[in-house]
């Protein structure tokens, strides 16, 4: 049994899929021509039928009080080892939950402690 294929009908096989090849291509360009067009209008204007006592109020004017994001540092001592520090401790802001502020501390910064006890002490009088 021979498993080589003879070079004659190879370079048929070949031509054939060649041919073959190159009618799918035009038959895909075909196809490209026949899709529907993108629908105009998808997205609606949305209906505000929420009465107007009801409505989202605009938030912008209330949410300075309540914001911590930008507040000073402070002294901060941490309650197990007694390690003192200046910068902030990390706190959930009302207003932007959502914002962490990287250099805010969230445990002890001393390798041998790393607990999560700490206070702060204002540095404000």
């Amino acid at each position: 049994m021979d498993a080589h294929m003879p070079t004659s009908s190879l370079c048929a096989s070949y031509q054939e899929f060649h041919k073959s090849s190159s009618l799918s291509k035009i038959a895909l360009s075909d196809q490209r021509n026949t899709f529907p067009p993108m629908p105009t209008g998808f997205f609606s204007k949305p209906n505000n039928t929420l009465p107007n006592d009801t409505q989202i109020q605009d938030t912008t004017a209330s949410s300075n009080n309540n914001c911590i994001c930008n507040r000073p540092a402070s002294h901060i001592v941490c309650t197990r080892c007694g390690f003192e520090l200046v910068g902030r401790l990390q706190k959930v802001c009302p207003d932007h939950p959502k914002k962490l502020a990287l250099m805010d501390h969230r445990e002890c910064p001393n390798r041998l402690c790393k607990s999560i006890h700490l206070i702060e002490v204002s540095l404000q009088q």
